[in-house]
Formats: C-alpha cells, sequence, structure tokens
C-alpha cells in the first residue's frame, strides 16, 4: 500500500434518477482511477464501525461482497473483500475477531457516520439532479458547512434546476464551488477534471 489510500465521497438524495447518475459518476471515477488507491464512496453502501483495536470502513459491493478498510491511528493498515455471511454486522465483526483478537465492536450511527467520511474524503461531490426531492441533500450539505468541511466540497446541480436565494447565501457565505452541467457526460468530465486537479495539488502539497 506504497499510495495512500484516497476517498472521494458522493453525495445527494436517493431517488432513483439521482442514484442512477451518482453510480455512474461512481463507476467513472474507478475506472479513470484504476490502480491508484483511489475509492468513490456512496454514503448508503457504507458503514463505519469502531473496535478496541481499530476502526473499519466498509463499503457493500454488491449483495454477497463487501469490502474492509481497516484503519488504526488514521493510518490504513488492511484491506478486505469477504464474502458477506448472515449480514454485514457479524461478517466485519467475525473477520476483526479473528484478525486483531478485537472485544469492543460497535457500528457507528448516520451523522457520526457521516462527520468520520467528510473528515477522511480528498473531495466531496453533492450532486443535485432532480427539480423535487426529499431534501436529504439539503441535510448533508448543512452537515458538511457546519462540520466545516466546506473547502472540500462541490455543489453539482442540472443546469435548469433553479436554487433558492437563501441557499446560495449559504454557498456563498460558506465558499462552497458550484458547477452547473446540462447531460451525464458533462458531469462525468466535470468530475474528473476537478479530481485530475485535486488530487495533483494534494500531490504536491504533501
Amino acid at each position: 500500500m506504497d499510495k495512500p489510500l484516497v476517498t472521494v465521497l458522493l453525495l445527494g438524495s436517493f431517488d432513483p434518477q439521482t442514484k442512477a447518475r451518482l453510480e455512474s459518476v461512481k463507476d467513472e471515477i474507478v475506472k479513470t482511477f484504476s490502480g491508484e488507491n483511489t475509492y468513490a464512496l456512496l454514503l448508503d453502501s457504507v458503514e463505519v464501525y469502531f473496535s478496541d483495536v481499530v476502526e473499519v470502513l466498509t463499503e457493500l459491493s454488491n449483495e454477497n461482497t463487501i469490502t474492509l478498510f481497516v484503519f488504526q491511528d488514521n493510518q490504513l493498515i488492511d484491506m478486505a473483500d469477504l464474502k458477506l455471511e448472515k449480514d454485514a454486522d457479524s461478517t466485519v465483526y467475525d473477520y476483526l475477531k479473528k484478525q486483531y483478537r478485537i472485544k469492543q465492536f460497535s457500528r457507528r450511527p448516520i451523522f457520526e457516520k457521516l462527520d468520520v467520511l467528510m473528515r477522511n474524503a480528498e473531495v466531496i461531490f453533492l450532486l443535485r439532479d432532480k427539480e423535487e426531492t426529499r431534501g436529504g441533500e439539503y441535510l448533508e450539505l448543512m452537515h458538511a458547512l457546519f462540520r466545516d468541511q466546506a473547502g472540500k466540497l462541490w455543489f453539482l446541480k442540472r443546469n435548469d434546476i433553479v436554487l433558492s436565494s437563501m441557499l446560495m447565501e449559504y454557498l456563498d457565505k460558506y465558499g462552497v464551488k458550484l458547477r452547473t452541467y446540462q447531460a451525464e457526460s458533462d458531469l462525468k468530465t466535470m468530475v474528473i477534471r476537478v479530481l485530475n486537479y485535486q488530487l495533483q495539488n494534494s500531490d504536491t502539497a504533501n
């Protein structure tokens, strides 16, 4: 694991249309940055677990496989692809019990999970692809702003969606980067361009 783990967090409403866009963006990131230890994460497929020995980020790859990223003192020390047993919790627990002899184990609640993912992400993309949603993406936006994560946040919206003046006030106040797109191809091109520059700048800074 010579190259440090880089995570990109993808947020947005999980209505079918937006979720399909997020999945497509994720696939494009995985394809473009293959072999570079860069991972795109969707909130609903990821869990965070704490134990008395290690911390674990998991991603449900499909119905039968779960990927584990195991950290100790904020350093990635292990990765594993596991076949799901009864459920994700028991699969993760059994692996950690065997490999690290853990005694305490817990899955973190949603807001704490979001804190961990935002804190460790190199870039956060928040997508607004549908005019009428349940507003989950706005809760995610506010959470990011109030957790001081605006500097890594990009708000991406379809160009025919009008944002309220109050939302624009928040975006301007916290310096959130706003971009618009017309088609899915434009969205994917923009995300890859942003990531290329962001990751280059990160490498230079390190």
